[in-house]
């Protein structure tokens, strides 16, 4: 049983994380008359970029794991900055993107729930 114990971590992690990071998209982004189809393809999507982009970048930050490392979360915000803005750009927001502060407060977000999720599930034995 202790073999899945990593893969248990993962997952609960990545569970929590997606959960979060809807909840602070729906309230910035979603308007109140939505109704819940429009929240679970937020989740899905969101689901998505986190195991296609964050994962990969968590695999390099944990070839010298530390607990709550500035570092990480510099690198975690920077690749969902980007993310989020070419997917802003590709859904055609325009150049406003850049000046919206709702997309780097999400960005930010983001990073800060996978950091710190991140640090509590992956890293316990490892610090």
């Amino acid at each position: 049983m202790r073999i899945f114990l990593p893969v248990f971590n993962y997952l609960c992690m990545l569970i929590l994380s997606v959960i979060t990071a809807t909840i602070v998209y729906t309230m910035l982004f979603i308007p109140t008359e939505s109704g819940f189809g429009y929240v679970e393809m937020t989740s899905l999507l969101i689901l998505i970029a986190y195991v296609v982009f964050a994962a990969p970048i968590q695999l390099v930050l944990h070839r010298h794991p530390r607990r709550f490392r500035g570092r990480d979360l510099l690198v975690y915000f920077l690749a969902a900055w980007v993310i989020c803005s070419a997917l802003a750009l590709w859904i055609d927001y325009g150049l406003v993107v850049f000046i919206s502060y709702k997309v780097y407060l999400f960005s930010f977000c983001s990073a800060l729930i996978y950091w710190v999720l991140d640090s509590v599930f992956l890293m316990k034995n490892r610090s």
